[in-house]
């Protein structure tokens, strides 16, 4: 998430006083900010949405019903459409690089790890707050009234997007420990890191249980590694990235036609060597490449957001709803679904045939039209916690690292789909927000 200033006083309330207007932080920017990484970060969130969006495949069926679905496991000639939208490697460097970024500011100011991670959390927490608690309320309403089941089909969908940020609160808690240990000697770590993946990957192949899924965290946790290197400026530049770029691209493309991955770069329900679940050597190879390609073409876009006040003025402006955007999608895409079954209106035709996309253009927009009215009424909380003066943790570091595994923990389960875990994980996340998080 943007963060245009570093601020470390400590009130416990944010006045309006004290709450910078979208157009002083657009101003406040420095000349040699790295614009581009605050342009990924909100392109990223709307790229996530988007793509899901046209990978749902929920159509009419002839006996008045409907069905609900993912477009690429129902037509593998959509698979393309995860190369496209599989953003969630940037994202990660996006993340290290801003993670680097902050970390170096608030540790210049003697600032403890446990205040940084807790102000992190909680800019990361506050919106999903909100989405837990209203999910909360619905479940509990949907099985007093009768409706409990396709009320606990709409939560588990909702959910969709959580796992993203399991990973990405554990990365968090444990940037202030990764980055010293990284610059103590970058070559080795990233080494190592990638040995140890390989290592567990090679597991998964021989069949192994449980331990492969330490990629879960390494996998990720490399890509934070990468944005590390970026803020540091170890990484090359400019055709030289190019060509790293190029090689990677080549590497990925390899690993899915002569290799055994898939060409999907997103989960599939029942897909052998899933890219995702956890992270293979294919979707490390493709987020290289991706996020490469996008290291290359940061100056250009820096300088382009830097001439054109505009447009770093929206992407300012879109980081302070990209959360809300990213949570939010698919509650929005399922009440976009519900209403055109209602209606008679959707998609009949076969799944991945041009009149398939035709149809599904109205309920891409009514999924759009949908986020925006929800976008208006809930990214206050997020605008709240990203503009709020940072508060100290009244704990040790150890049990901030202790929260956020908890935290991430209770993402994980509402992801799962079972619906008492979903009622344990949002009665979780918002006891714990509230007694705990917030500040």
């Amino acid at each position: 998430m943007v963060v245009m200033s570093q601020r470390t006083s400590t009130p416990t309330a944010l006045t309006p006083a004290s709450s910078p207007s979208l157009t002083d932080l657009a101003a406040g920017a420095t000349p040699n900010r790295n614009r581009a990484v605050d342009f990924y970060r909100a392109v990223a969130m709307v790229a996530v949405a988007l793509g899901h969006w046209m990978a749902i495949a929920v159509s009419a069926n002839p006996d008045g019903g409907f069905s609900a679905g993912n477009a690429l496991e129902q037509a593998a000639g959509l698979s393309w459409i995860s190369w496209v939208f599989q953003v969630m490697p940037l994202f990660f460097v996006v993340g290290g690089f801003s993670s680097a970024m902050s970390l170096d500011a608030h540790n210049a100011k003697a600032g403890r790890p446990q205040d940084w991670v807790a102000a992190r959390i909680r800019r990361m927490v506050a919106p999903a707050i909100v989405l837990a608690m209203t999910w909360l309320a619905l479940i509990v309403t949907g099985y007093l009234s009768g409706l409990g089941a396709i009320i606990a089909a709409g939560a588990t969908a909702a959910a969709i997007p959580l796992w993203f940020l399991s990973n990405y609160t554990i990365d968090t808690a444990i940037a202030p420990y990764v980055l010293p240990r990284f610059r103590r000697n970058p070559v080795r770590f990233a080494a190592t890191g990638a040995g140890a993946f390989v290592f567990f990957e090679m597991l998964n192949f021989a069949g192994v249980p449980i331990l492969p899924h330490v990629n879960w965290i390494l996998g990720w946790l490399l890509f934070q590694v990468a944005g590390f290197a970026w803020r540091d400026g170890l990484l090359p530049t400019g055709r030289r990235m190019a060509m790293v770029a190029a090689v990677f691209w080549g590497a990925a493309l390899a690993a899915v036609t002569v290799g055994p991955y898939p060409t999907s770069m997103v989960n599939i329900p029942g897909l052998h060597l899933s890219p995702t679940n956890p992270p293979t050597i294919a979707l490390m190879l493709f987020g290289a490449a991706y996020s490469a390609t996008a290291i290359a073409a940061a100056p250009a876009i820096s300088s382009w957001l830097t001439r054109n006040t505009k447009a770093w003025a929206a992407t300012v402006a879109a980081n302070t709803i990209a959360m809300s955007v990213y949570l939010w999608h698919f509650t929005a895409a399922s009440v976009a679904g519900a209403a055109f079954y209602l209606l008679g209106w959707l998609p009949t035709a076969e799944v991945g045939t041009t009149d398939w996309w035709i149809q599904k253009m109205p309920l891409l927009a009514a999924s759009a039209v949908v986020l925006a009215g929800i976008v208006a009424l809930v990214a206050r909380y997020e605008q709240r916690a990203l503009l709020a003066e940072r508060t100290t943790w009244d704990g040790s570091e150890a049990s901030m690292v202790a929260v956020a595994l908890v935290v991430s923990a209770c993402f994980k389960l509402w992801v799962m789909g079972n619906i008492v875990g979903i009622l344990i994980a949002t009665a979780t996340l918002t006891v714990l927000w509230f007694r705990r998080v917030k500040a």
